[in-house]
């Protein structure tokens, strides 16, 4: 019997640096699962899992970190988010009891009841984004409707003036650079800078908040402060930039993948044009053929096992979501989009105490997107005449640019 002597990926090879995983991740992520499902990247210090149940069982753990700086010196949230003693967490990074007391505050501005009421709001902007569509015969998707939808639905929520979303934008894509561990000098001020704004923005409209209420998200945040409720005004605007990022980047991209996955299956378009109720199910099946994040991550807080395999206290873990979504032991021909799949399970949104607290948010503006954009333009299709690319961003599986025309 002849052995597979096909490498296992590690190190640089599992990130989007690498042209084939940002590409093609199934090509890396089924070998792993096939050779080696709990995988020791000892280049990065850390753990990548690939097997589904695997990824559900650690990212629903209460009992792992998700604060890199619990991390050991050397494993690979230190170095991807190079970690000193002036990193203070957003609210995704952070452990309890602040991350349950932040949380708390905000989560009912995020449930199912609260993003509906906004569904006409959101309905308006999408109509005003595709009417501003010039020239339907040659447009970008992403600059012209997924860019800009979710900065001005996030913008709406906080309260902030939805005529600087450009502003947010640039400043949200150079806080990517976040993520980013090999940062070059113009890099770094890239950051710096969209720190900077972001924080001096924040400060600005805090103030104005306090000198007059507003039915917003921010003003709510003030009311809580000044509740004595443990809320200073640097966790405001670290909360504000966090929402604001969140909001915007991964819902970009799931826009923009939903957009791509019906467009290269017509079939599939052709059933969501002829029944559009079956919009939800096709963003759930966009969430699970192409997430939009890639990894979850954790901390071991102390020496364990995953799959019977050794992880050590301080070591990093990072839950490959995308890798589970197309486990075949957890979604039957996983490769196979179809938005009438009947299992609607995925793992994109994490799971356990940090469990998206967004996602109502995405799902409603990802369907409303789709909605609008097909019943505007119901032939719309890919330009084979201009490049496809994905956006290198470590963790975010996104479109740098998707061309159409839908004359």
């Amino acid at each position: 019997m002849r052995k597979d002597k096909t490498a296992v990926p590690t190190g640089m090879a599992l990130t989007h640096l690498d042209p084939i995983f940002r590409e093609r991740p199934n090509e890396y992520l089924d070998v792993m699962r096939s050779r080696e499902p709990v995988h020791q990247d000892r280049m990065f210090d850390r753990v990548v899992l690939t097997r589904a149940a695997d990824v559900e069982a650690v990212m629903n753990n209460r009992n792992l970190a998700s604060d890199p700086r619990r991390s050991r010196p050397g494993s690979f949230s230190r170095l991807q988010l190079r970690i000193d003693e002036t990193f203070r967490p957003l609210i995704l990074q952070m452990d309890d009891p602040d991350h349950k007391r932040i949380r708390d505050l905000v989560v009912k501005a995020f449930n199912q009841a609260a993003v509906d009421a906004m569904r006409p709001r959101i309905t308006e902007v999408a109509r005003g984004l595709l009417e501003a569509i010039d020239d339907p015969s040659c447009f970008d998707i992403m600059n012209a409707y997924a860019r800009p939808l979710p900065t001005i639905a996030i913008a709406l929520m906080l309260g902030v003036d939805t005529a600087r979303c450009h502003d947010f934008k640039q400043w949200s894509d150079g806080k990517m650079q976040m993520f980013n561990p090999h940062r070059t000098q113009e890099q770094e001020a890239i950051l710096a800078s969209s720190d900077a704004a972001l924080a001096g923005y924040f400060a600005e409209v805090i103030q104005k908040r306090r000198e007059e209420r507003r039915a917003d998200l921010i003003t709510s945040l003030i009311d809580a402060e000044e509740d004595g409720k443990q809320l200073n005004e640097a966790e405001i605007i670290d909360l504000c930039i966090g929402l604001l990022i969140a909001g915007n980047v991964t819902t970009t991209d799931l826009i923009g993948n939903a957009v791509l996955a019906l467009l290269k299956h017509p079939d599939e378009l052709g059933k969501l044009l002829a029944k559009p109720n079956l919009v939800r199910s096709t963003v759930e099946e966009v969430l699970r053929y192409d997430s939009p994040v890639v990894f979850g991550t954790r901390i071991a807080t102390e020496a364990m096992q995953i799959g019977g395999c050794p992880v050590a206290a301080g070591q990093t873990i990072n839950a490959v979501l995308y890798a589970a979504n197309h486990d075949p032991a957890a979604h039957p021909d996983p490769k196979r989009f179809d938005i009438e799949r009947p299992d609607k399970r995925h793992n994109s949104f994490g799971g356990g105490a940090h469990f998206c607290l967004g996602a109502p948010l995405a799902r409603v503006e990802t369907q409303i997107a789709l909605s609008m954009l097909f019943e505007r333009f119901p032939k719309l299709r890919m330009r084979t005449d201009r490049p496809l690319k994905r956006r290198i961003v470590l963790n975010f599986n996104g479109l740098e640019a998707l061309w159409v025309r839908a004359d």
